[in-house]
């Protein structure tokens, strides 16, 4: 009986392929990456986190491919799906790597509050320095990569987990094929819901954030607040939904504890104590700009004092560096392993060059950084960077917000006095650490997989370009349409910068009344829970993630709790079915995710010219 090759198959090792960087590829990522990419700017704006691509993009682009086999001229291979997910990733990282979830909204919230409204970047200056800042990060990334990745075998989980999906993918192409069905369902649902609930003649949008009040128990409360006047209830979000199945149950009770300790106690006390004082129909807002001094103390506590846990990630990068710059070299075998076709070094030094030129000159014109301050970024992005793609070799967990204080605090000193300086060099070194661990997970699945270097790198550059005039053109969209922050999107990583700018330029006396003492708390809360979770693993367990702590003390409980919700409702369906929420949570977080926050740009387009109905 004959044998009929399947179209989407990987070559075997030896067999004759094509390259695998094919338009068809780098077009498959460059969609799939813009559409993750949008979604990120809504739920970074929302809650201050930003959701990977590459596997995403792997799976979809292997289900579509494997749909339309009987069309194709030749099979889409393993390689080429690498391809697409290193170029699915970058696009979907640029929501944070371009700053649009953090330091550039941040120095918008500082020009409107000092300036007033109209003093904003144009959508095509935000589109050339993100595509400046985030070719740094992968430049930064190309003379790391034999040491972290060939030489020291570091894990890269999420690198080596895009390998693995993509070998198991063409080993038994089913499951894949499900995956992305229900990641479309998901999305479909999502997108649906958030419709149904903003068209305003069939009345819904008032139930979308459930509360007492829907009950008719709105004057509950504690201490004369009610509990509907701090916005606590669960939010029927699938945006939030998915993001808790996402984020998992610790981070889900640890928003929780978070939000019953700031909104349902901490509040109603302020306003008892007259610590703050307002009408009571306006607690939230009053009471928020006391409470995130807390959240963003400890927040910021907690990324240095993970990051100075690292002292040995932190030895072996700067040990690592000096091997690098001498060129020591280990065994030779160690490299005959290597994946082939290496980034030529030429093209790597012009780009690095071009790269540092044009940040440092927009930096310059944009945000009247002095030259010699934005190559000092650069450098001191290079050297952060280099810390971050170490810890996200050995954690999965990029420091990308403790490194962004690093850089505040040294421009707080250098240049006292000026926020936007202190926020856009901190966006370089953000934009830096973010990008290059990002590459470095797509070059970690490029080495298990033996796939080209130079057209990884390529794709990455590709994604980095396309990636940029998505988010862009989406936060755009957001801005037009909503205040940020505000109720619809919180916008914690936001004021964390914003915050830590506006402290470091006008110091203490810049706190509300009592605020310092409450960040001092928060300060001590952040520093010792990972303290004390590396003395006693078997303690640690038990205690708040002190990052989730701190972002809801910066969020609506709405949020909060329904993202703990979600993560409740994984965690009791995982007790049975362990299996299927490994195979399809994550595919149906990520849709419903990216429904919700994709029909909330249609959304604010429909605002924006004026359609009554929404």
């Amino acid at each position: 009986m004959a044998v009929v090759q399947d179209p989407v198959k990987m070559k075997m090792p030896g067999e004759k392929t094509a390259s695998e960087l094919t338009l068809r590829a780098v077009l498959a990522g460059l969609v799939v990456g813009s559409l993750i990419g949008a979604s990120n700017v809504c739920i970074g704006l929302k809650i201050g986190w930003t959701f990977g691509a590459s596997i995403t993009a792997a799976v979809i682009s292997f289900a579509l491919f494997r749909g339309m086999a009987s069309m194709l001229s030749r099979p889409y291979g393993a390689k080429e799906n690498l391809i697409t997910a290193t170029a699915g990733s970058a696009a979907g990282t640029m929501a944070s790597a371009g700053g649009f979830v953090a330091c550039i909204p941040a120095l918008e919230l500082y020009r409107q509050q000092t300036m007033g409204p109209g003093h904003n970047l144009s959508y095509p200056q935000l589109c050339i320095w993100a595509i400046s800042i985030a070719f740094l990060g992968v430049f930064f990334a190309i003379p790391l990569r034999k040491q972290m990745v060939v030489r020291e075998k570091l894990r890269y989980p999420t690198g080596t987990a895009a390998a693995e999906t993509i070998k198991a993918m063409y080993s038994s192409g089913i499951e894949a094929v499900k995956k992305a069905r229900v990641l479309l369902f998901s999305a479909l649902f999502a997108a649906a819901f958030k419709l149904i609930f903003s068209i305003k003649p069939i009345g819904l949008s008032g139930l979308m954030d459930f509360s007492l009040d829907d009950v008719g128990l709105a004057t509950v409360g504690i201490l004369g607040v009610t509990l509907a006047s701090v916005k606590m209830g669960i939010g029927l979000s699938p945006m939030m939904l998915g993001a808790g199945i996402l984020v998992g149950p610790k981070v889900g009770w640890s928003l929780f504890a978070g939000a019953i300790l700031s909104w349902g106690i901490g509040a109603p006390i302020l306003y008892d104590l007259n610590v703050v004082t307002g009408p009571h129909t306006g607690v939230y807002s009053t009471a928020f700009r006391w409470l995130l001094w807390p959240g963003v103390a400890c927040m910021v506590a907690a990324g240095f004092a993970s990051l100075g846990l690292q002292y040995k990630v932190i030895g072996h990068t700067f040990s690592s560096f000096m091997k690098l710059v001498k060129g020591q070299k280990s065994a030779q075998q160690v490299d005959e392993d290597d994946a082939p076709d290496p980034f030529p070094i030429k093209w790597w030094a012009v780009g690095m060059v071009a790269a540092t030129a044009l940040t440092t000159t927009l930096a310059h014109i944009y945000f009247d950084i002095a030259i010699w301050m934005g190559i000092l970024a650069v450098v001191l992005s290079f050297l952060i960077a280099s810390i971050a793609v170490r810890a996200t070799g050995e954690t999965d967990i990029n420091p990308i917000g403790a490194m962004g204080k690093i850089t505040q605090v040294v421009y707080g000193a250098l240049d006292p006095g000026r926020i936007p300086t202190n926020l856009m060099a901190a966006g370089i070194t953000a934009a830096g650490a973010s990008q290059s661990g990002d590459l470095m997970h797509d070059l970690k699945a490029g080495y298990l997989l033996k796939v080209s270097i130079r057209k990884q790198v390529i794709a990455q550059l590709c994604g980095v370009i396309v990636g940029v005039f998505t988010a862009a053109a989406v936060y755009r969209l957001l801005t037009a349409a909503y205040p940020i922050p505000g109720d619809d999107f919180a916008g914690p990583a936001v004021m964390a910068w914003h915050a830590m700018a506006e402290l470091l330029a006008k110091g203490i006396k810049s706190l509300p009344p009592h605020a310092m003492t409450a960040a001092s708390v928060g300060a001590v809360v952040g520093l010792a829970i990972p303290i004390i979770a590396s003395i006693n693993k078997k303690i640690g367990k038990w205690l708040p993630s002190p990052i989730a702590l701190g972002i809801a003390f910066m969020v609506t409980p709405y949020s909060s709790l329904s993202m703990w919700a979600g993560a409740l409702l994984t965690y009791l369906y995982n007790r049975k079915h362990a299996d299927r929420v490994d195979r399809f949570g994550a595919s149906l977080a990520s849709g419903l995710i990216a429904g919700e926050g994709l029909m909330m740009v249609v959304i604010a387009i429909l605002l924006i010219l004026g359609v009554k109905w929404v």
